[in-house]
């Protein structure tokens, strides 16, 4: 009697764990290396390898890419075809982040000037660009959510929280007539939820 996960009975999510181990061997990578490139975290990887789970279409797609293949051939019985890996894929993801970024600093300058130039009288118009921080910060945590990389979230949301904390200080201070003397104890907030991030972080390295 044949086994069942290496006939025609191969369900998508082996499928893709074989290929994926075939592929990442072909190229001489450990989980981590090839976790590293793909932007993802060593611990995703080691959970698609034993077919424990498998990622959405759009992470799939990213894969095969990659690996210079097609998306049904990856989640079809392995055939052992070489990779022809697609090194790229980290650079395109790394210049994605930067633009979208750049887009947000870009909207800050603009409302900086306009505001500036039309309403020459307020004289906040400088806070758009501590705005911007959070607001990148957002940004770049919905790639590295998507991504599955735990150290960037840790940093990025850990940059986050300051500077949502300095914005909200720097707003109050600058916008009510008399601010409170112990308006900096503001940022104590910081501390418990920047333990709880590393926590966190820690929590599902060992996990």
């Amino acid at each position: 009697m044949k086994d069942k996960k290496t006939t025609e009975n191969l369900d998508i999510k082996d499928c893709f764990a074989q290929n994926l181990i075939q592929y990442r061997k072909h190229l001489n990578l450990t989980q981590a290396e090839l976790a590293e490139k793909l932007n993802y975290s060593d611990k995703a990887v080691s959970k698609w390898e034993r077919a424990e789970s498998i990622p959405d279409i759009y992470t799939i797609k990213s894969i095969a890419d990659f690996f210079g293949t097609k998306v049904d051939v990856l989640i079809s019985e392995p055939k052992n075809e070489r990779p022809k890996v697609n090194y790229n894929l980290g650079k395109k993801r790394t210049i994605l982040c930067f633009a979208a970024t750049a887009i947000v600093w870009l909207v800050a300058i603009v409302f900086y000037a306009f505001i500036h130039i039309i309403f020459p009288s307020i004289k906040m118009t400088w806070l758009s660009f501590i705005y911007a921080i959070p607001v990148s910060a957002i940004v770049l945590l919905v790639f590295t959510a998507v991504w599955g990389k735990s150290l960037g979230n840790l940093i990025i949301i850990s940059i986050l929280i300051w500077s949502t904390i300095l914005t909200v200080y720097l707003t109050l201070l600058f916008s009510l007539p008399v601010p409170p003397v112990m308006l900096w104890e503001i940022f104590l907030i910081g501390i418990p939820a920047q333990g709880v991030v590393v926590f966190w972080y820690l929590y599902k390295k060992v996990k």
